[in-house]
């Protein structure tokens, strides 16, 4: 109710980023969406951060500015409906190369591979989290 409030404010977009993630469910595998930050709500918006709050701070238990470093991350690796799909790339000689896929040009942010989950370790921080994006490796060499 709140994304569906927002988005009708006008010049505000309103949003929860959702990530592709992979699971085997009853032998069937294959990626499906998930909530990244489920209690959290994304707003774009050309009001300033005192502006907003004041405006709307009866929505809020606490709120917070993203940095420009993480909106050109978001810009990055997120598709049009806020989504991060997964990468597609390859290991040789030590060394990923991606592909397709939003981790592409960034393979130097990524500091461990799981394969076994597919995914993607990037050496950022977002919400005092590390920042996991989902990679299918295809070959090793």
């Amino acid at each position: 109710m709140l994304v569906d409030f927002f988005n009708e404010q006008d010049g505000m977009n309103a949003f929860i980023p959702r990530i592709e993630k992979w699971y085997s469910i009853n032998g069937v595998k294959d990626y499906i969406l998930k909530d990244l930050y489920p209690d959290l709500i994304f707003i774009n918006t050309k009001l300033n951060d005192v502006v907003f709050y004041r405006k709307f701070k009866q929505f809020f238990v606490d709120f917070c500015m993203l940095s420009h470093d993480e909106k050109l991350l978001m810009e990055e690796l997120f598709d049009s409906e806020y989504i991060i799909r997964h990468s597609v790339g390859n290991i040789m000689n030590s060394q990923l190369i991606v592909d397709e896929g939003p981790l592409m040009n960034h393979e130097d942010k990524v500091i461990k591979i799981d394969r076994h989950h597919r995914i993607a370790i990037l050496n950022i921080t977002f919400f005092n989290n590390a920042f996991k994006v989902p990679l299918e490796v295809i070959k090793k060499t």
